[in-house]
């Protein structure tokens, strides 16, 4: 019975993952860690499946996988990830092996209204986003174009 220990009190078992901390906690773990800072609950937070149901490391063969490499095929805890994935092996695509997304009932509500508010203002500040890039590409063109022409006179001048 692997059961994964959370990384932040060592004590509990962890329920969740987290890509950004690389960390697993437990339940008021996460809840100290993300429900109090507004960036931080922003992390995307994987559920870890019941340790039963959780495949091992390819590698090492006694802990829990949390990575799968598309690459070498082969699914990682993550001690292993970090010591075959160095150097120019870094590159290699890595997926977090979900298990079961968790939804805090906190959570949905919140990052609805955040992509909500996001999007109605992406969309008008995109079209004109759009439109003010074209105008400064194409003005910044013909002053760059004539003290280019100037520079060259000048320089042949001098010469």
């Amino acid at each position: 019975n692997m059961r994964i220990l959370c990384d932040v009190c060592e004590s509990a078992a962890a329920i969740i993952f987290c890509a950004a901390d690389e960390a697993a906690l437990c339940y008021s773990c996460d809840e100290k860690v993300h429900m109090c800072n507004k960036l931080a609950s922003r992390h995307v937070r994987v559920g870890l499946a019941d340790p039963n149901n959780a495949p091992n490391c390819d590698i090492c063969e006694n802990a829990p996988a949390f990575f799968y490499c598309e690459i070498d095929g082969s699914s990682l805890c993550l001690q292993c990830d970090m010591v075959v994935h160095v150097g120019g092996k870094r590159t290699h695509r890595r997926f977090l092996l979900l298990r079961q997304r968790i939804e805090f009932p906190g959570d949905k509500p919140n990052h609805a209204d955040e992509l909500g508010l996001r999007r109605p203002n992406g969309q008008e500040s995109n079209g004109n986003g759009d439109h003010n890039m074209i105008d400064l590409n194409s003005n910044p063109q013909r002053p760059h174009e004539e003290p280019g022409s100037d520079h060259q006179e000048q320089g042949i001048d001098g010469k």
